[in-house]
């Protein structure tokens, strides 16, 4: 998931990779990873991130 653009799957909105995306769970119930941040929904876990496109 390095080098794919990531959008959320709630808005579509494409996510931030930069700062918030690390190794820190931290995302829901601090158990997930944190993938990217939306604008509109914030950090994200993968199970809120698709690919570009679908």
């Amino acid at each position: 998931m390095a080098d794919e653009t990531l959008c959320c799957r709630l808005c579509g909105a494409e996510l931030r990779q930069d700062l918030v995306a690390t190794g820190r769970r931290a995302c829901c119930l601090n158990a997930t990873k944190i993938v990217g941040a939306c604008p509109e929904h914030g950090p994200v876990g993968p199970h809120h991130a698709v690919e570009d496109g679908e």
